[in-house]
């Protein structure tokens, strides 16, 4: 369902890197748009058009899911049952998050996320500062007049979420579930949590951050921070993994069980104030699994 870490480097400051994870194939593109005078680069899924990225003021935003229910039926919405035909399925959050890269700075860009009822665990942040954002609804959409809750928290120094609420225990995967697969389920997400608080620990230089999520000790694969599998047959799996630098306004995607599109001499041309990596997935699946998903 997702891990999001971030953690505080000196002389560089704060970095940020997330496995994203879905059960269909993501098809993402990276754009880059200078809409209402501030550039903003981010991933786009085409299938949901959710997005997450930067702006060039290093405002950076990456979330995961605590609206659990509907994150995991995120794809059968977009797709109207079939998982490989397009609608007009916009994901909601993905718009907040966009509308939110236009403002210049973390803590705002926070408030606002926060006043648009953002469910998730967010974390904005740019070199100097980093904020999280626990938030979510206790009731279901269907439920008239339900309240938002959240707890808005300045990390400092490194920071771990998964898909269930710490400060707010009630959002997310809960631990009293009484469907076995979300008992399974939180019991992913304490143990996806555990190993990355571990890995993230480790990491001294900011660009193993990424392969700091991407470490598989569980035999189990639904346990492990990055997840391989088979989308085809609806397995959860690690699509692609962001990380976000704010010191030098870079974004880096790693597609793994994703295509990805993208002009990399628009992307870092002249005009540029914000810049895209991409990374190399091969020695992640290895050659033959590469090939076969590529």
């Amino acid at each position: 369902m997702c891990v999001v870490a971030v953690k505080y480097f000196k002389n560089i400051g704060w970095v940020g890197a997330k496995n994203r994870d879905r059960m269909y194939l993501a098809d993402v593109e990276i754009n880059q748009s200078n809409r209402d005078n501030i550039q903003r680069l981010y991933i786009d899924d085409k299938l949901s058009r959710y997005t997450e990225g930067l702006n060039e003021n290093s405002v950076c935003i990456l979330s995961a899911s605590l609206s659990v229910k509907s994150d995991e039926k995120e794809g059968d919405k977009a797709t109207n049952q079939d998982r490989y035909k397009k609608t007009n399925y916009m994901s909601p959050d993905g718009k907040k998050i966009r509308d939110a890269l236009k403002i210049k700075d973390p803590l705002n860009a926070a408030k606002y996320l926060i006043k648009n009822e953002l469910a998730g665990a967010t974390y904005v942040f740019n070199q100097k500062e980093c904020w999280l954002i626990e938030g979510g609804f206790t009731e279901k959409k269907e439920v008239k007049d339900r309240e938002y809750v959240h707890k808005l928290i300045k990390i400092k120094d490194q920071s771990v979420r998964t898909n269930h609420g710490i400060k707010l225990p009630q959002l997310g995967y809960k631990v009293d579930a009484e469907d076995p697969d979300f008992l399974k389920a939180r019991k992913s997400s304490e143990e996806r949590l555990r190993v990355a608080i571990a890995e993230v620990k480790k990491v001294m230089d900011p660009l193993d951050m990424i392969d700091a999520l991407a470490v598989s000790p569980n035999s189990d694969p639904f346990m492990n921070p990055i997840r391989h599998g088979d989308p085809k047959k609806k397995e959860m799996v690690t699509t692609g993994q962001l990380m976000l630098v704010p010191s030098d306004n870079t974004l880096h995607y790693r597609p793994i069980y994703s295509s990805v599109s993208f002009t990399y001499n628009k992307l870092n041309g002249p005009e540029a104030k914000t810049f895209f990596e991409i990374i190399s997935s091969r020695k992640l699946l290895g050659f033959k699994e590469y090939n076969k998903w590529a």
